[in-house]
């Protein structure tokens, strides 16, 4: 039995007049197929599902028409290098080293700085130099649950007892020039993203219930309460919930490092259990966080937005299991496309809208598709967490 989301029930009526929610079977197949399921019904009369045709992998030799750099990490022994790589040419820079293997980079907002993140290491890199500064995390900090980029000098960053987890986490700021870390208002949570466009900021809570909520036994437990709360600014007086839900504590996450559009006004949201199944939510924060596109299959997390353009990956479902896509959802035109794909890790959109994925095949792998050509992906070489940088 699933338990019912607390707050969003308040507004059900109101919300169906304003969209209907949509859940979507995503594939990964040729133009004949579709992410729609037969029982589901699209939120809007343009969002429709469109099948890339003609999507391929291409050889590194391939034409790649985009302007941007990709910042890779590429390991030569036993270091991680840091290797500027110009898609167009193929041409690589060596930039510097870095002390450890990352699970994430996040490039500033105007893309000078790129902050790696790994279990409990934090360090940022200049991009034009390739100065490498390391931030030192508090002593109590056993873990990173994640980071967001709020100006190219700043970060916050969510940590605590455990990583990849927001339970028992705090928020923490730091100065990426000075590498100087402070507490973020005292604030208690994890997982925070940031919208440069309106300055607000997200942030996800975690606790273990004392004992099982109403109607729920005891012996059906133990549960968990999740809540993604949002500050209007980062000088706003208090955060408020945006949405929340408890679940079994065995169940997996409500919310798995949900992502903040650039301009404050969706929440991509997903939801993983104990396989590799996730189901991404996109919830409009103007309307109480009620998702009105919902998209469920089984894929690694790999997610981004750019611009009114977000990115997941996902697996289809019920035909040609197991083969992956790429999913592009636009909130302006309310058009979801599907591009077939390898297994990526992280996604990354370019400022021009050129889109890069970072593959865990043969120990990293770094791929890339223009704007103009979305789905006919190029092989980079390799290399793990590709960020588009200046």
């Amino acid at each position: 039995m699933r338990p019912l989301r607390y707050r969003r029930c308040l507004f059900v009526l109101v919300a169906a007049l304003i969209a209907i929610v949509a859940i979507l079977t995503p594939g990964c197949g040729g133009a004949a197929e579709t992410a729609t399921s037969a029982s589901a019904s699209v939120s809007a009369a343009s969002s429709t599902t469109t099948p890339a045709s003609g999507s391929a992998i291409a050889s590194p030799s391939a034409a790649l028409s985009v302007t941007s750099k990709l910042l890779v990490v590429r390991k030569q022994g036993a270091s991680w290098r840091l290797v500027r790589l110009t898609p167009t040419t193929g041409a690589t820079e060596v930039l510097g080293t870095l002390p450890f293997r990352p699970w994430r980079a996040l490039s500033s907002p105007h893309r000078s700085r790129v902050l790696y993140v790994s279990e409990r290491e934090l360090a940022v890199v200049e991009v034009a130099s390739g100065t490498v500064r390391r931030i030192s995390v508090d002593g109590g900090v056993q873990g990173v649950d994640g980071a967001t980029w709020v100006s190219d000098d700043e970060f916050i960053f969510g940590g605590g007892k455990y990583s990849g987890w927001p339970e028992g986490s705090s928020l923490y700021r730091a100065d990426a020039t000075s590498g100087a870390v402070s507490p973020f208002r005292g604030l208690k949570g994890g997982e925070p993203s940031y919208a440069p466009g309106d300055g607000s900021l997200i942030f996800v809570t975690s606790r273990v219930l004392p004992k099982a909520p109403e109607p729920y036994v005891a012996s059906s437990g133990p549960w968990r309460r999740e809540t993604i709360w949002r500050l209007s600014s980062l000088d706003a007086k208090r955060p408020k919930a945006l949405t929340g839900d408890i679940e079994y504590v065995d169940a997996g996450r409500i919310y798995n490092e949900p992502l903040l559009s650039p301009d404050g006004r969706y929440v991509l949201s997903p939801q993983t259990g104990t396989d590799v199944s996730i189901t991404y939510s996109l919830l409009q924060v103007d309307l109480f966080g009620m998702a009105f596109l919902q998209s469920s299959g089984g894929s690694p997390g790999a997610a981004a937005w750019g611009g009114d353009k977000v990115a997941f990956q996902q697996s289809q479902v019920g035909i040609n299991d197991g083969e992956l896509a790429v999913f592009v959802y636009d909130v302006h035109k309310g058009s979801l496309a599907q591009y077939p794909c390898v297994g990526f890790m992280q996604l990354d959109w370019s400022p021009e809208g050129d889109l890069a994925g970072g593959a865990w095949q043969h120990h990293g792998r770094v791929y890339a598709s223009a704007a103009s050509h979305l789905g006919a992906w190029v092989d980079l070489g390799p290399g793990l967490v590709p960020v588009w940088v200046r």
